[in-house]
């Protein structure tokens, strides 16, 4: 009797496992999809930037292991209410594992639950293991996208442009199909009156000191010379590099901000090894965080908000982006 007891629990676990995609068990019946375009409270005049929010895999044994300052970084966010929360990619550790998306539904959960819209870009993670699972896994979070790897929309003369840089998954159709269409929607923007600055984002980072990731050769060709040339681009995010850093050309900055709870990156200080000049006098390894930009009219306010070892959290690197504020296009990378 105990052993055909056994063997009935066993089948039974067998025909849960198959039955159904994982990212319909998970996403649909346990989680549900997050909040997208259509649920921005526009009565609101702020949005948070975060990066790289997975946790420390098992066989990365000797790096930091950050679940608590990962929650810490969350629920602060959700507390805020921000109009939406954009993403720049590293969401979990494996885009193929329905434990990593679990955890990415928990740590989640109240965002999840208050409606926040979550407009997430993909990372490297995103695509680890089987990548038909994994990016089923990940658009069914996320129907807002409508199965899309770069997208854009616009929030309140902002237009933002979200790009994949994952560009060895990409076909050689798919690269160029993504690069029309990103100078498309870069001379779109700067005709349309309505919009008053473009935000670009995407994952691997044209430009950085990190020791651990080196910037991205196509970041730079296909996304950030592109945004150096166009009139309205103000503001260039990136994460991969777990760290913050800010470099500028005339009131262009590329941020790298990949503080929101992986293991964190030492980037070079010294100027004689250091590839580029970061605008931000932080030390080596630099606090986790995330970013909050601020419309005030046709101004921008930014600011970092790291985490404090007591547990606060404070605002820091403030910038002020306005017209009166000197474009500058010609170059190709920022100050060295």
């Amino acid at each position: 009797m105990a052993a055909t007891s056994v063997v009935l629990a066993l089948f039974i676990i067998v025909v849960l496992s198959f039955s159904g995609s994982p990212a319909e068990d998970i996403a649909g019946r346990e989680t549900g999809s997050y909040a997208g375009f259509s649920q921005i409270d526009q009565g609101k005049t702020f949005f948070i930037i975060v990066g790289d929010t997975r946790r420390t895999s098992n066989w990365e044994f000797w790096r930091e292991r950050n679940g608590k300052e990962r929650r810490q970084i969350i629920d602060e966010i959700t507390r805020r209410e921000p109009a939406f929360v954009v993403n720049l990619g590293d969401l979990i550790t494996q885009g193929g594992s329905e434990e990593d998306w679990r955890d990415f539904d928990d740590l989640n959960r109240a965002l999840r639950e208050e409606g926040i819209p979550y407009f997430p870009i993909l990372g490297n993670h995103e695509l680890y293991g089987d990548r038909e699972t994994a990016l089923r896994n990940y658009f069914a979070r996320f129907p807002a996208l409508e199965d899309r790897r770069w997208y854009g929309f616009t929030w309140k003369g902002l237009g933002f442009i979200m790009l994949d840089s994952n560009f060895s998954s990409l076909t050689e159709e798919e690269r160029k199909r993504q690069q029309r269409w990103y100078i498309s929607e870069l001379r779109r923007f700067d005709r349309d009156e309505r919009v008053h600055f473009v935000i670009v984002c995407c994952h691997e980072p044209p430009f950085t000191n990190g020791e651990v990731e080196a910037p991205s050769k196509e970041s730079e060709t296909f996304f950030a010379v592109p945004f150096l040339r166009h009139r309205k681009t103000c503001l260039f995010f990136s994460g991969h590099s777990h760290t913050y850093e800010r470099f500028g050309k005339g009131r262009k900055f590329f941020i790298v901000s990949g503080g929101g709870g992986a293991p964190r990156h030492r980037v070079a200080l010294d100027p004689a090894t250091r590839r580029y000049r970061d605008l931000f006098p932080g030390p080596a390894l630099r606090s986790f965080h995330f970013c909050e930009i601020e419309v005030r009219g046709r101004t921008l306010l930014f600011r970092m908000v790291r985490l404090g070892p007591d547990g606060s959290f404070s605002a820091v690197d403030p910038v002020t982006i306005n017209p009166s504020s000197p474009f500058e296009t010609a170059g190709t990378s920022p100050r060295v």
